[in-house]
């Protein structure tokens, strides 16, 4: 990590957040509240919580990836000792299907499987090993099917039918102006075609979930989760009782990244039911290599690009298509209107933070007998950003231009019109990044640099730069945040948020701005964890959201008190109401700081005499706008900027990679807590230095071959270069303290980068993924060989 001297840094040409004098919480580098419990080892994850008295639940996976189910025979398993409960579809209380958009997914599956993985019968039983033994024992009966592994094939006429109603899922389409003038227009027009792969999310905690019956009736349903609320709502269908029926709640999670926004539902189903049938607590722990076989992925992608420019690198036309493998089942992929949903996405973000006149995009989501495709890192932007930065930098080399000049003269700006239409009218720092970035990378110094760095000539230096953009919100008509506050007479505060942890740091970066908005200090807030019977809805923790419209939820309820808390203090002070400022656990008179008091002593005086010490919050974005037909609008209401730098060392008799040196410089909006900020920028390059490296979950047939993470690669810290960020703050109008979400945006420019520095450090080009050793040395082959020695 850079010196911190370095770290922050004001935009040129556009006002930063709410100015850092005026702020004694938010904007500092506050330790991370769950910091100590985590290097102690006194936090507790799902696998720690004592389970004695749990039935221990186990599904039984279809083996094959398209099959009938002719029968199944559960008799020998009903008849083990130890076992409660062995469940087929039959058995499903209510709605025999789970999904996050929508319901297509089956519980327990009963006439046909979809891919290997699919479950096909639940076992409870009073331990793990005689589970284990009871799934031995039942005999299913299957007529195999024929199999569709490729989004193109499965559009096909005759292709094999993995849902009755066709393989097509989602057809979206972006026309901004007329392709076909630009492309009459340009000097230079350019084809390629870029492919990536399943990934794994590889989170370090293994899924677990917790299903306990109540004595009112209702289901507790605990676990690591990020959208407790939408596990709520499949759980009351599932079981066919009211929504107030079942309780979600959130268990401190180690690690998420998106895939559990859709496993909770999957497994939590599954062990509310087995509960239900039994009426006994029921435990579901998955082991890594069942995690690998069940849970999402990654969408692969398959993306064809056409590009006209003019000679001097402006961009004037803009195509592009989409096949988008959605897997099995819909999982997060289809489209929640107006532009939820990360098929959408992906179709909006694929021409990238660029200027282009006319701009055209068909985007086909299909199914097909693999694993179904959720919310990964970045939600089908870092797809689309592999496409478009490796296509600038294939722009620049053919007309001999620098990287960084063409993406300059085509960079969003101030004004600049995206290609949905959308007018960015505020905060837009992404070509401050490019400087920032360029200047402290040095790649002017270093750009045409390369030379061989051993005495053997196998070793090439290359840079390589990507830039990237990412939205704040998730663009659906519902999204929005409630909070809850409520202060009690010793000052302290309570503040109910139903944003999850993850290790992003939500449990400090809340409090803090609640903390700022009521005056008083961090330590005097405490966050009461999600659950659903506790706190107001909050959507799920995903779409770089949290901090953003739960803040201004926490800043609209904390306003709510303090207007009490002012009134009653103005009253004490003889104060007019208006000059009185809460700060740092005092109220004081703005004109006579002499004239103040203690926040809690007010809080005292408002408790005596009934006044208002709760307050609520509920704050949704501006409308979010997508046209159908057109793809135009404003999809999402205010977008993060950033531009990484990489060099890297390849070894071109091997097409071995080493990254040596990385800078990432970031428009954030407003760092609420800079410290925690370069945390999750760090993790962000490593994710997308192993998307870019190694990272594939290999797939043969629809079987997973790299199920556990022996076999399936992720970077260690021995793969990692020194990482230096940059915070810039180009302020968000619309956000707390003028923050912006920056939680996914550090991964998607990072591969990119690094793909563009492999093919300037060896001449060779990898466009589909991963650039491991093997691709890399025959993308060198393929080039024509290693650069002259």
């Amino acid at each position: 990590m850079q010196d911190k001297t370095e770290g922050k840094q004001k935009p040129k040409d556009q006002q930063s957040g709410a100015s850092e004098k005026n702020l004694v919480v938010a904007g500092q580098s506050v330790t991370r509240t769950d910091d100590p419990a985590k290097v102690t080892g006194g936090l507790m994850y799902g696998a720690d919580y004592a389970h004695e008295g749990f039935l221990h639940g186990k599904i039984l996976r279809s083996p094959h990836p398209h099959a009938l189910i002719k029968s199944i025979d559960t008799k020998k398993a009903e008849a083990l000792k130890g076992v409660a409960a062995v469940l087929t579809g039959k058995d499903v209380p209510g709605r025999n299907g789970f999904g996050a958009i929508l319901p297509d997914q089956p519980v327990i599956c009963e006439d046909k499987v979809r891919y290997v993985g699919d479950g096909v019968a639940l076992v409870a039983a009073d331990t793990e090993e005689i589970a284990h033994e009871a799934l031995s024992l039942i005999r299913v009966e299957y007529e195999v099917l024929p199999a569709v592994f490729d989004p193109r094939d499965a559009l096909k006429p005759d292709a094999p039918k993995v849902h009755e109603a066709g393989n097509l899922l989602s057809d979206n389409k972006l026309r901004k102006g007329d392709v076909e003038k630009g492309f009459l227009e340009a000097d230079i027009i350019m084809e390629r075609t870029y492919q990536v792969p399943f990934l794994e999310h590889a989170y370090l905690e293994p899924d677990v979930t917790l299903a306990v019956p109540q004595p009112d009736g209702t289901m507790l349903v605990e676990g690591p989760m990020q959208a407790p609320f939408t596990v709520r709502r499949n759980l009351a269908a599932v079981l066919g009782v009211p929504v107030n029926r079942v309780r979600a709640r959130q268990i401190h999670m180690g690690g998420g990244f998106g895939g559990k926004e859709d496993s909770p539902i999957d497994i939590g189903c599954r062990a509310a039911v087995l509960a239900f049938h039994t009426g006994r607590p029921v435990r579901i722990a998955l082991e890594r290599e069942e995690v690998t076989l069940q849970t999402c992925k990654r969408h692969p992608m398959i993306m064809e690009i056409k590009i006209g420019a003019r000679k001097d690198g402006k961009l004037l036309a803009f195509e592009g298509v989409i096949y988008d493998e959605q897997g099995a089942y819909a999982g997060l992929g289809p489209i929640i209107p107006p532009a939820g949903g990360s098929h959408i996405h992906s179709m909006v973000m694929m021409p990238g933070p660029y200027e282009i006149p006319h701009a055209k995009v068909d985007a086909y989501l299909c199914y097909t007998n693999h694993p179904y495709g959720g919310a990964m890192r970045g939600f089908g932007a870092p797809q689309v950003h592999i496409a478009h930065e490796q296509m600038m930098d294939e722009l620049a080399a053919e007309l001999e231009l620098d990287p960084l000049h063409i993406r300059r003269i085509n960079a969003f700006r101030l004004g600049s019109a995206t290609a949905t239409g959308q007018v960015l009218d505020q905060s837009v720092g992404l070509l401050d990044t490019l400087d920032a970035c360029a200047e402290s990378f040095g790649w002017e110094e270093r750009f045409g640099q390369n030379e061989y760095v051993d005495a053997e000539s196998c070793k090439r230096r290359g840079i390589g730069v990507g830039m990237g953009w990412y939205r704040t919100s998730i663009g659906t008509a519902g999204d929005g945040c409630g909070a809850n506050i409520s202060v009690h007479e010793d000052g302290s505060v309570l503040l109910y948020s139903g944003i999850t942890e993850m290790g992003q740091g939500a449990f400090t970066v809340l409090p803090q701005i609640c903390a700022e908005a009521l005056g008083v200090a961090m330590e005097d807030v405490r966050l009461v964890k999600p659950d659903t019977d506790q706190v107001p809805e909050s959507g799920p923790t995903v779409g770089s959201r949290s901090t953003t419209l739960m803040g201004n939820a926490i800043i609209m309820a904390a306003a709510q008190v303090k207007s009490s808390i002012l009134e009653m203090a103005s009253e004490m002070l003889r104060v007019p109401a208006e000059r009185l400022e809460a700060k740092d656990r005092l109220v004081y008179d703005r004109d006579d700081t002499r004239k103040s008091l203690a926040f809690k002593e007010v809080a005292a005086r408002c408790m005596a005499t009934g006044k208002r010490l709760i307050g609520q919050g509920w704050w949704t974005p501006p409308a979010a706008s997508l046209d159908p037909e057109t793809g135009q609008g404003n999809p999402y209401f205010v977008y993060t900027y950033s531009t990484h730098m990489a060099e890297v060392l390849v070894d071109v008799e091997t097409g071995e990679v080493e990254v040596t040196d990385y800078v990432a410089a970031f428009d954030v909006g407003k760092a609420i807590n800079p410290k925690a900020l370069e945390g999750q920028i760090e993790g962000g390059v490593a994710m997308g230095l192993g998307y870019a490296l190694m990272e594939e979950v290999a797939m043969v047939e629809g079987i997973p071959q790299n199920i556990n993470l022996q076999d399936y690669l992720i970077p260690t810290t021995l793969d990692m270069p020194d990482v230096k960020p940059i915070v810039l703050e180009v302020e968000n109008k619309l956000g707390p303290y003028g923050a912006k979400g920056i939680g996914e945006m550090p991964n998607i420019p990072a591969t990119p980068a690094i793909l563009n520095a492999i093919t300037d450090a060896c001449g060779g080009r990898v466009r589909s993924l991963p650039a491991d050793p093997e691709h890399v040395f025959m993308a060198i082959r393929e080039a024509g060989g290693p650069p002259e020695r």
